[in-house]
């Protein structure tokens, strides 16, 4: 069971500790098994190009599909599905519901594809998404939010997760959050994924309820202290190492939002920093290796009747740091433009990185 309603903690960074240490802490918590580093379903960005490329720079960080509403999968053809993660590794799922049969429907369905966790909207605010009541609506029912989570959990074996946030609208204070997870943890989900900030439902728009009002990462602490039964996962303006670090210290596991599409290769950096220890773990791909393999996939994919820029519109960061990052991410946007074939403008891209490459022995 779960801790009964505490008072509000502190700050729980072990005091004498300097900030240079805690790298040193995270070594001894074997983050391969107790830890978990994600990449948060993003709406018109997770797609499996950008998860390809992922797993590419950060092949131990956790992905998710984007949103999929659980009534496009249980009336949409089932190849829908087989495409979403063709030939990739086994990925989370994200749907969003409120209907607790379709809801099973939509996991018997998921059960026999390509994908290892079912996790449920309960924090999308848009307008859209609201209309069908889903999303961070549902957080003001926790008990529908538990019938679906009793009917997905009685269907399949799939691990089971909750996306949501700290609170919606007025509804803000620790009880809150503390009753939906309360009554949703009874009925089976043990691991949650928290935005540390709450959500209106009207008034602002999806960006502006990713910026407003500030973030309290205390109140997710408080929670794990509350629910040390369950698996507490963070989300929300995380963008650095030491961040990853700080929330480690007292959480099951971090995930990384819009830095992620934003900064790709941010990702490499925590792959490098947290899991380059590991015994299996291979020498890290160059940022041109890295390039060159994307190329190389878009070439197929292209083969396939996918879109160029579906893929090269995930690329456009990869040059970060070197010197032609301006002119390559000039070139990438040109290929709306170009009159050239698909093929012959990934020849242009690799000929430009192999140029630059060269330039570099």
């Amino acid at each position: 069971g779960h801790r009964p309603f505490t008072a509000a903690t502190g700050v729980r960074i072990p005091l004498g500790i300097p900030l240079y240490k805690l790298t040193f802490i995270l070594l001894d918590m074997n983050l391969e098994t107790t830890k978990q580093i994600s990449v948060a379903p993003m709406m018109g960005q997770t797609d499996r190009h950008f998860r390809y490329l992922v797993d590419l720079l950060a092949p131990d960080l956790k992905l998710y599909t984007p949103m999929i509403h659980a009534d496009a999968i249980v009336y949409a053809s089932e190849k829908f599905l087989h495409q979403e993660n063709r030939h990739q590794k086994a990925v989370g799922i994200q749907i969003a519901g409120n209907h607790p049969p379709i809801m099973a429907a939509a996991a018997k369905i998921i059960s026999n594809y390509n994908y290892n966790e079912i996790n449920l909207n309960i924090g999308c605010p848009s307008l859209r998404v609201q209309s069908c009541n889903a999303g961070a609506a549902l957080m003001q029912d926790p008990l529908l939010v538990a019938n679906c989570v009793g009917a997905v959990r009685d269907t399949v074996d799939l691990p089971l997760s909750i996306k949501t946030r700290i609170g919606v609208d007025d509804k803000d204070d620790y009880r809150f959050l503390y009753d939906f997870v309360a009554e949703t943890s009874d009925a089976g989900c043990r691991v949650f994924i928290i935005h540390a900030r709450k959500a209106f439902l009207q008034g602002l728009n999806p960006k502006q309820n990713r910026t407003i009002p500030p973030i309290d990462y205390e109140k997710v602490y408080r929670l794990k202290d509350d629910f040390d039964n369950l698996r507490i996962i963070i989300n929300g303006e995380i963008s650095s190492i030491l961040q990853i670090e700080q929330h480690l210290l007292h959480l099951d596991g971090v995930m990384i939002g819009r830095k992620a599409y934003k900064d790709p290769l941010f990702l490499a950096e925590i792959q490098q920093h947290f899991f380059s220890t590991k015994a299996n773990s291979d020498r890290p791909l160059s940022q041109f290796h890295i390039i060159k393999a994307m190329i190389d996939y878009t070439k197929n994919q292209i083969g396939n009747g996918i879109n160029l820029h579906l893929m090269t519109r995930h690329m456009s960061q990869l040059f970060r740091g070197l010197r032609g990052a301006s002119e390559w991410r000039n070139l990438i946007g040109q290929n709306q433009h170009t009159s050239n074939s698909a093929i012959e403008f990934l020849d242009e891209l690799l000929f430009f990185v192999e140029r630059y490459e060269e330039s570099l022995c």
